[in-house]
C-alpha cells in the first residue's frame, strides 16, 4: 500500500463536503453544526478517556480502530428489507397490469422504476458498503514525529469492481495541521429532538493556508455527548502534547472479534458475549429487551444483520500499514501499556 504524504493524494482537494472549520453561532434547539473547536494546548476535560477504541500501542504512537463491535451487517439487513419490499411491489404491479387502463399503466411505469431501485440498486449499494471491505480503517497518532496516519478507502467505480476488494490508501498528516472539533446534528420530530455528537479532525492545507483538504472522525456518534467527546479528545491531546498514557488505567484494548461461524456472527450482532441469558441482560445493552418485547421486528433484524456480519468478516481484507509507517512507529507494545 502506498503512503501519500500531507496533501499529495488527488482526493485531498478543497471540498464543500468537509465540516465547516469556523464556529458559527448557535440558533436555538434546532442547531446543527460546529459547537466547539478544541485547543491543543488547553485542557478540554479533567479526565481523558480512550473509551475502548485503542487498537494497538507503540512506544510513542497510539493506534485507534474505526470498526465498531457488532456494527457490521446492517447493510446486508437493509439489502434484504429492500429486496422484500421490491418483490412485494412487483407482485402488486403485476396484478394491476392484468386489468388496467392507461392511467394505471403510467402509474405502473413509475412503480417499475421504483421496483428496480428496490431490487437491484439499493441491495447492491448496501452490500457493497460491507462486503470485500478492509477489516478496519485505523488511525495512528505518532507523537515522536508529530504525524497522524490513517488508512481509508475509496469507491471503485462501475460494476467491474463490485465484488472486488475496496481500493485503500494510507495517508499521512502533520499533527500541527490537524484540528479537532465537536460537531452536532439535531434531528427534530413530533414532540422530540435528538442531538448526535461526533468528533471530527480537520486537516488544513498548510501553516499559511487554513483551507481544509481532508477530514476524518473517531468514536461512535451514537454514544458520544459533549462531555464524552471532550474527554475522548483530551486523551489524544495529552498523549500527543504532554506525554500522556496510552490508555487510562482500567481501560482495555479493543478486541477485534472475528466470527468463525454464522451463529457467532448472529451472537455478535446481538451483543451476546456468553454467560447465559441472565448475563446477556446484565451487560447493560438494550438489545435483549428489544428482542423480547419487539421480537417480530428486532428478531429478524438481528438474525439478518448477524448473517451480514459473518459475511462481511469472511470477505474482508486484512489491514497492512506501509513499511514507512511501521518503521516510524516501531514494534507494538505488549499489554497495551
Amino acid at each position: 500500500m502506498k503512503l501519500y504524504r500531507h496533501g499529495e493524494h488527488p482526493e485531498q482537494q478543497l471540498s464543500a463536503d468537509l465540516p465547516e472549520p469556523e464556529v458559527p453561532l448557535q440558533e436555538g434547539a434546532n442547531f446543527s453544526g460546529v459547537v466547539k473547536r478544541f485547543d491543543k494546548y488547553a485542557r478540554a476535560h479533567e479526565n481523558g478517556m480512550s473509551m475502548g477504541w485503542v487498537r494497538q500501542t507503540y512506544v510513542d504512537a497510539l493506534e485507534w480502530t474505526r470498526a465498531g463491535d457488532g456494527a457490521r451487517g446492517l447493510g446486508f439487513f437493509s439489502a434484504c428489507v429492500s429486496l422484500m419490499i421490491g418483490m412485494s411491489a412487483a407482485w402488486v404491479i403485476g396484478s394491476v397490469w392484468m386489468d388496467a387502463d392507461w392511467v394505471e399503466y403510467l402509474i405502473s411505469v413509475f412503480g417499475v422504476v421504483m421496483v428496480f431501485f428496490a431490487i437491484v440498486v439499493i441491495p447492491l449499494f448496501s452490500i457493497r458498503t460491507e462486503l470485500f471491505s478492509p477489516e478496519d480503517l485505523p488511525v495512528i497518532f505518532d507523537r515522536k514525529h508529530r504525524k497522524v496516519y490513517q488508512i481509508t478507502r475509496y469507491t471503485q467505480p462501475g460494476l467491474k469492481g463490485l465484488f472486488q476488494p475496496w481500493p485503500t490508501v494510507a495517508l499521512e498528516y502533520d499533527w500541527d495541521l490537524v484540528d479537532a472539533q465537536l460537531n452536532v446534528q439535531t434531528a427534530v420530530g413530533p414532540n422530540m429532538a435528538k442531538r448526535q455528537h461526533s468528533l471530527w479532525f480537520i486537516v488544513r492545507h498548510s501553516a499559511e493556508d487554513d483551507a481544509p483538504i481532508d477530514a476524518f472522525t473517531l468514536g461512535n456518534p451514537f454514544v458520544l455527548n459533549e462531555g464524552l467527546a471532550s474527554a475522548f479528545w483530551e486523551h489524544i491531546r495529552r498523549f500527543m502534547e504532554e506525554g500522556g498514557p496510552h490508555v487510562v488505567r482500567g481501560e482495555r484494548l479493543v478486541e477485534m472479534g472475528r466470527p468463525e461461524t454464522m451463529w457467532e456472527g448472529i451472537k455478535q450482532a446481538a451483543h451476546y458475549k456468553g454467560g447465559g441469558l441472565r448475563q446477556w441482560f446484565r451487560d447493560g445493552s438494550l438489545i435483549p429487551w428489544m428482542v423480547i418485547l419487539l421480537f417480530p421486528v428486532f428478531g429478524p433484524m438481528i438474525f439478518l444483520s448477524g448473517i451480514g456480519n459473518y459475511l462481511a468478516y469472511k470477505t474482508s481484507t486484512p489491514v497492512q500499514w506501509p513499511q514507512e509507517v511501521l518503521d516510524a512507529v516501531g514494534e507494538p507494545l505488549a499489554g497495551g501499556n
